[in-house]
C-alpha cells in the first residue's frame, strides 16, 4: 500500500512525536510529560535500532508518517539487548528525576529505570510482539489494518509464528481493533490485557 513504507532513520522524530501524541492510551500524552521523549525512549525507538526491517510508517496525505507499526521477532533477544545495551545511558540520565508531570510520566520512567521483564509469551507460542500507533488525521482509514498485515508478513518471513501485545484497560476501542486483526485475550492484568495471534 502506498501509504505505509518501512520505517527510514529520517523518521525517528516523528517515531518519538506520534508515541507521545498517543501515549495516554491511545490520547495524547503531551500535558502528561514534562520530558516529551521519555515514552519514545522505550515504546518505539529501540525497536528501531534494534529490528529496523520490522518498524513501518503510515503516511497522511503530505507525505508525512503519521502512524507507524514497531515490534520484534524474538522477544527474549530484544529484552536482553534493551537491558545490556540500551537502557543503561538513559538510566544514567533519568535516575535523578524525583519532580514528575503526572502518575504517567512517573511510571514510564520507573520503566526506564527497572527495564522489561522477561515474560512468558514468547515461550508459548507468541514470539514476537509489537506497538502501533496512529494520530487521529489517520484513525479510520484502514491503515492501522494496513500496518498490521505489513508487520504479520515480516514477522512471519523471519520464523515468528505468534504475537503478543499489551493494550491499556482505559483503551477500549483498541480492543476491539485487535479482536477484529484475530488476537485473543492471553491474560488479564491490573492495567489491562495481554492480547496474541498466532500466524499458522
Amino acid at each position: 500500500m502506498q501509504n505505509i513504507r518501512q520505517a527510514l532513520p529520517q523518521d525517528i522524530p516523528y517515531l518519538y512525536s506520534i508515541c507521545l501524541r498517543t501515549a495516554f492510551a491511545g490520547l495524547d500524552g503531551t500535558p502528561y510529560f514534562n520530558d516529551p521523549w521519555c515514552v519514545g525512549h522505550y515504546y518505539a525507538a529501540p525497536y528501531f535500532f534494534w529490528e529496523p526491517d520490522l518498524c513501518f510508517v503510515a503516511l497522511d496525505e503530505t507525505g508525512k508518517p503519521s502512524g507507524y507499526i514497531t515490534g520484534t521477532s524474538n522477544t527474549a533477544s530484544f529484552t536482553s539487548w534493551v537491558q545490556e545495551t540500551w537502557l543503561p545511558p538513559l538510566q544514567e540520565h533519568y535516575k535523578q528525576d524525583k519532580e514528575f508531570k503526572s502518575d504517567a510520566e512517573e511510571s514510564v520512567v520507573k520503566i526506564l529505570l527497572k527495564g522489561p521483564g522477561q515474560g512468558i509469551w514468547q515461550n508459548l507460542g507468541y514470539p514476537a510482539h509489537l506497538h502501533i500507533n496512529l494520530l487521529p488525521n489517520l484513525q479510520g482509514k484502514g491503515l492501522g489494518r494496513s500496518l498490521m498485515e505489513t508487520f504479520f508478513a515480516a514477522v512471519l518471513e523471519k520464523g515468528a509464528t505468534g504475537i503478543h501485545l499489551g493494550v491499556d484497560g482505559r483503551n477500549t476501542r483498541a480492543y476491539g481493533f485487535y479482536e477484529r486483526m484475530g488476537f485473543k485475550i492471553l491474560e488479564q492484568q491490573s492495567w489491562g490485557c495481554i492480547f496474541g495471534k498466532t500466524l499458522v
